[in-house]
């Protein structure tokens, strides 16, 4: 761009002859029009198509964070469970934990699980059929997430069918389990037309027979930019995570409380925790980014744009001083030589929305394919950038404008 700029400079003062700029004759040139007017219109498309951009990576963004996750994320907070010191004594300090728990005032409610929403599952396996299942349904995966009988209700989810875990069932060792909960999607996967029909039938998962006791109504365990994943949930007192849901109020005392309740159990550990709904932001950081990244670069395309069209409004009021004189003489008023100077520029505008539109659909409805819930691209956001566009573009015509129509016409007859 550098090279091209200052070739061109160079290549345009070079056909000027020596003698005239010496003595001040040179007069604009309009040889080069078609150059300065396919620029600014290149830059005005560069601006739209990056205020598009913006515009629909922060709804997308905004719709992310605001669609509803299928549970309740309020005062939510997931603290991580003990690591080290698992000796004999471990289960006897972790249900004095939960007992203390249960009864401070500021807990509503409390559960322990294997895996939580916003930070993924236990592992992902495959083998679950069903005596109607058909050749290669075995190979299906199936996402499992261990939790105890208090998670549901801790994080507000419904179930649509069943009943929940037992603390019995909770109790049980892993291998002589026979009794899970499946999601709804978990359900059609394994080809159930309603959730109850899999309540009445053993699915079969490798060699182990399974009763479905309850089904599970659909949530977003993960973020928004991925489908709702076929889940079975799996009965264990695990204690990956302890999952506390706290009233609103003198949050910090009640953290420095937790904390020394948490190392006085397990001394040892690190007391480490984080909020359910701004882990789910989190998973956000990157198109909020772009956002950034986008809105700053529109800003700075709009400056440059407006530079161009700046001095290209400029270069056609000199270049048409006498007219402008001519028609103010012959009784033109003010609004219609701004209107005449103005709707030239106002084309180029229009070119360059009718250039960045289509594009900026095209790179947009492909970028939105990342994600497995998304807005729809609207007609109003093109409307918005156009209209933006145009009224960037008639604030930096007018002043020049406006300057030229209310100039003296004697004054612009008399220019060289």
């Amino acid at each position: 761009g550098a090279i091209f700029s200052g070739a061109y400079t160079a290549f345009s003062l070079s056909h000027y002859n020596p003698i005239d700029t010496l003595k001040g004759k040179v007069n604009a040139s309009s040889k080069g029009i078609f150059l300065r007017k396919s620029l600014v219109v290149a830059q005005f498309v560069i601006s739209i198509v990056l205020i598009i951009a913006t515009i629909l990576i922060y709804s997308q963004l905004n719709y992310m964070k605001s669609e509803k996750l299928g549970i309740n994320t309020n005062q939510l907070l997931v603290i991580k469970g003990p690591e080290t010191g698992k000796d004999s004594t471990f289960k006897n300090r972790r249900s004095a934990f939960w007992d203390e728990l249960s009864q401070q005032s500021f807990v509503k409610d409390f559960c322990t699980s294997g895996s939580v929403p916003s930070e993924g599952y236990n592992f992902v396996t495959s083998g679950f059929t069903q005596p109607n299942s058909k050749k290669g349904d075995e190979l299906k995966a199936y996402s499992f997430a261990i939790i105890a009988e208090r998670y549901l209700k801790t994080y507000g989810i419904d179930l649509v069918a069943g009943r929940n875990f037992t603390p019995e069932e909770c109790a049980v060792k892993w291998n002589d389990n026979s009794k899970v909960l499946m999601n709804e999607t978990a359900v059609k996967q394994l080809g159930f037309q309603s959730p109850e029909d899999i309540l009445h039938t053993k699915i079969q998962w490798d060699e182990r027979a399974l009763d479905v006791v309850g089904v599970v109504k659909d949530y977003h365990h993960k973020s928004l930019q991925n489908a709702i994943d076929p889940v079975i949930f799996y009965p264990q007192n695990n204690g990956a995570f302890f999952t506390v849901r706290l009233t609103a109020d003198k949050m910090q005392n009640k953290m420095a409380f937790l904390e020394k309740l948490y190392k006085k159990s397990f001394s040892g550990n690190p007391f480490d925790f984080f909020f359910v709904d701004e882990n789910y932001n989190k998973s956000y950081i990157s198109e909020t980014q772009y956002g950034n990244m986008f809105s700053t670069a529109a800003i700075w395309a709009i400056c440059i744009a407006c530079l161009g069209l700046f001095g290209l409004t400029t270069f056609t009021v000199e270049s048409r001083v006498k007219e402008i004189g001519v028609r103010k003489v012959l009784g033109a008023s003010v609004q219609s030589i701004v209107s005449l100077l103005s709707k030239d520029f106002l084309l180029l505008v229009f070119i360059a929305f009718l250039i960045a539109s289509p594009s900026a659909w095209f790179a947009m409805h492909q970028w939105l394919q990342n994600f497995a819930y998304r807005i729809n691209i609207g007609w109003w956001v093109f409307a918005l950038a156009g209209c933006l566009a145009v009224a960037i573009a008639l604030s930096t015509v007018f002043y020049q404008a406006i300057k030229a129509a209310i100039t003296n016409p004697v004054q612009s007859l008399k220019a060289d």
